[in-house]
């Protein structure tokens, strides 16, 4: 989307995206303290997570600028700036709404296990396997699941770290290698 401000807004983002520290600066300490006021009382947050708000708004802003992609609209930077900072703010909560769902569900979970002796035992014995599976697996299954379990890393790293031609070939060892674990962990289970 592309976004133009007034002239004296036009000067400014003339003159950061030429690299104009003093500038960049300025527009940085004119908005914080506002800011952090308005975000704390219109969305009743913390001073240091709205001025984490406050930072990520000015990244985006600032990288906006040197991507060129603003300018458009008619708008005042502050009324920029505080839109940005909402969107910010939002996430958050939106951020923290699924955790809390997340947790929500695992608290339910780990109720029902403390409820249920007989559940527990299963869930402690599928966990119990599903190690020990792992434990005999193939090096290169233990590897590509450690790699996007644990590490957390994405399929095109995997593809490179364990040399696959494609991230296609990475999903399909690491689904067979799930699956490998799950055939095995249903059979005693269901066995019992």
């Amino acid at each position: 989307m592309k976004i133009s401000f007034r002239r004296s807004e036009k000067d400014i983002i003339a003159s950061i995206r030429e690299g104009n520290q003093r500038v960049m600066e300025e527009v940085y300490v004119s908005y914080r303290n506002e800011f952090v006021s308005w975000s704390r009382r219109k969305f009743a947050i913390t001073e240091q997570d709205a001025l984490d708000h406050y930072q990520d708004t000015l990244t985006v802003f600032f990288e906006k600028v040197m991507n060129d992609s603003i300018s458009g609209i008619e708008s005042s930077l502050k009324t920029y700036l505080f839109g940005i900072g909402k969107n910010k703010v939002r996430q958050q909560f939106d951020e923290r709404s699924r955790m809390k769902r997340h947790e929500e569900g695992l608290v339910e979970h780990y109720r029902f296990l403390s409820e249920n002796k007989e559940a527990e035992a299963t869930y402690d014995l599928a966990r119990q396997q599903t190690w020990e599976l792992f434990d005999a697996m193939g090096e290169a299954c233990k590897h590509i699941l450690r790699l996007f379990y644990f590490e957390k890393r994405s399929m095109s790293e995997i593809a490179e770290i364990m040399g696959h031609n494609s991230e296609a070939v990475s999903r399909t060892t690491k689904k067979r290698c799930l699956e490998k674990i799950r055939s095995q962990v249903k059979k005693p289970l269901g066995d019992g």
